[in-house]
């Protein structure tokens, strides 16, 4: 499943006005789902109806451990649950390359409809029952792999997108509750916390690649003779004119290390992806504690529902940091599945795309533990502009290296920086949302995850039409305008705090 300190505060008294609100409102709306104020005798009925397996309902209230342990067990449970994606996101158009993008296309978009199925599915099942669903929908993905027809794996897939985008909208729900625990516990300030917690989830999330990946690896490692049966290597001339910035998905690469492996060797690597899935579900079952949506997040009907995702999207701005999701988006779409296809399996071999996504999880994951501390000191606008140079970087690399003068350490090198820019993106863009609208947690997180899963879709839905060139270009493009958002959320959002500290003066 990947963070933060203030950006947007420049001065100590805004600190000092930010905790005091935040300790008149705790016990009234931020703690109400799963922690009630330490003096109060009461206990709400969904807590006594959902014993925790980590400790009495006195310790979870007065001990700074329990949303630490809850947040671990849930770290680990989508790092197991998401890993079969995280495999399937660069092998799909290898192993099935008629119809794998369009499955992606089809998770994707089915995960757009999470706007009209989040509020319901969130009222009744809550949190967990969220995810809960979302490994059953995952389960049901890597089954439909054994027997691969059109008809049968898009509707599935577009079905399993939508529990996906459920699954993803309570991760975000859990992990802003928790932290939110933890700061009303330990009296630390609230965006440091959300910074710390959002770390260390996606620190453990990042994870999922490369489990999926070492199994995929082990796997489908052949030698390459095997692939081409001892009849000679592709010839470098062709791998500079149709691998790299040059690959176009209609081409002929019969020419290129690009092979499918044999069927049984894939039976094996979707068996264990089923007990990867199985694993998780059954972690999230017995081991993480259920939470419910509050009155702050909206979640009475679905016409509320929309109401405060338009109110958070217009009137509090929200909009201006749609993009930065985006950006995570085209980001994971590209390191995923372009470069390991264009790059890797066209220039190496797909035996590679395993070992190159672990790269990708080593640099994630330094960027990850990192990102959390140095925004304490950089602050917001500072982290974004090193993982926007960090992009550049690895993008224009692409562009200007020819595969004759690239040597193997390319292929890990890039995964590498990719990895820790998008540590930036995604961690510290989600701990962002999280302190800026922690009453508005669904509505929020069901705001952002849409419009990534919008952005997804797009990305399958036109990748077999456009060459690799065009698709790097376009990275450049939303990269630079995501920017500029986030630089007038800035702008508008220091002027709202002026306007409330001299409101409060006079």
């Amino acid at each position: 499943m990947s963070l933060v300190v203030e950006a947007t505060l420049s001065c100590e008294g805004l600190d000092i006005e930010e905790e005091s609100t935040h300790a008149s409102t705790a016990g009234s709306q931020r703690m109400e789902v799963l922690l009630s104020p330490i003096s109060s005798n009461e206990t709400p009925a969904h807590e006594e109806n959902n014993s925790s397996l980590l400790g009495s309902k006195n310790s979870f209230r007065s001990s700074s451990r329990t949303p630490l342990i809850q947040l671990v067990v849930l770290s680990v449970a989508y790092m197991l649950g998401f890993s079969p994606l995280a495999a399937l996101l660069n092998l799909e158009g290898i192993l099935n390359p008629e119809i794998g993008h369009y499955a992606l296309m089809g998770n994707y978009g089915g995960a757009i409809f999470s706007f009209v199925t989040a509020p319901v599915i969130g009222r009744f099942l809550g949190a967990k029952g969220s995810i809960l669903l979302g490994w059953s929908g995952q389960l049901v993905l890597i089954a439909v792999h054994f027997y691969v027809k059109a008809y049968i794996l898009i509707p599935v897939a577009f079905c399993v997108g939508v529990l996906h985008a459920q699954t993803m909208i309570a991760a975000g729900v859990f992990v802003t509750t928790f932290a939110l625990q933890y700061a009303e516990i330990t009296k630390n300030q609230r965006h440091t916390v959300m910074g710390m917690f959002n770390g260390m989830f996606y620190a453990i999330f990042s994870f999922e690649t490369v489990w999926s990946n070492i199994v995929s690896s082990l796997i489908l490692n052949q030698p390459v003779v095997t692939y081409f049966n001892a009849t000679g290597l592709p010839n470098p001339l062709n791998l500079s004119q149709l691998c790299g910035p040059a690959f176009c998905p209609w081409e002929d690469t019969s020419g290129t290390y690009i092979r499918q492996p044999e069927q049984y060797i894939v039976y094996i690597l979707l068996g264990c992806f089923l007990a990867m899935s199985g694993t998780a579900f059954l972690i999230t079952l017995c081991l993480v504690k259920n939470i419910h949506p509050s009155s702050g997040d909206a979640m009475h009907g679905s016409k509320d529902f929309f109401f405060a995702i338009g109110h958070l999207l217009f009137k509090k701005k929200l909009i201006f940091l749609i993009p930065l999701f985006v950006v995570t988006a085209v980001e994971e779409e590209f390191i995923f599945t372009e470069f390991t296809k264009a790059f890797v399996s066209c220039e190496i071999g797909i035996h590679y795309n395993g070992w190159v996504m672990l790269a990708y999880v080593a640099g994630q994951l330094v960027g990850n533990l990192a990102a959390g501390r140095l925004v304490k000191h950089l602050g917001w606008p500072i982290m974004y502009i090193l993982a926007f140079l960090c992009n550049c970087a690895c993008l224009t690399s692409m562009l200007l290296l020819d595969p004759m003068n690239r040597s193997t350490e390319f292929y890990f090198l890039i995964p590498v920086a990719w990895g820790f820019s998008d540590s930036v993106w995604m961690t510290q863009s989600s701990a962002y949302v999280g302190h800026v609208f922690p009453n508005d947690k669904w509505p929020a997180f069901v705001a952002v995850r849409a419009a990534i899963y919008i952005a997804w879709g797009s990305l399958y839905a036109t990748t077999n039409f456009i060459c690799m060139n065009d698709k790097i270009y376009i990275a450049f493009g939303v990269m630079g305008f995501a920017m500029c958002s986030f630089g007038m959320f800035e702008f508008l959002h220091r002027g709202e705090k002026k306007k409330e500290i001299q409101a409060g003066r006079n």
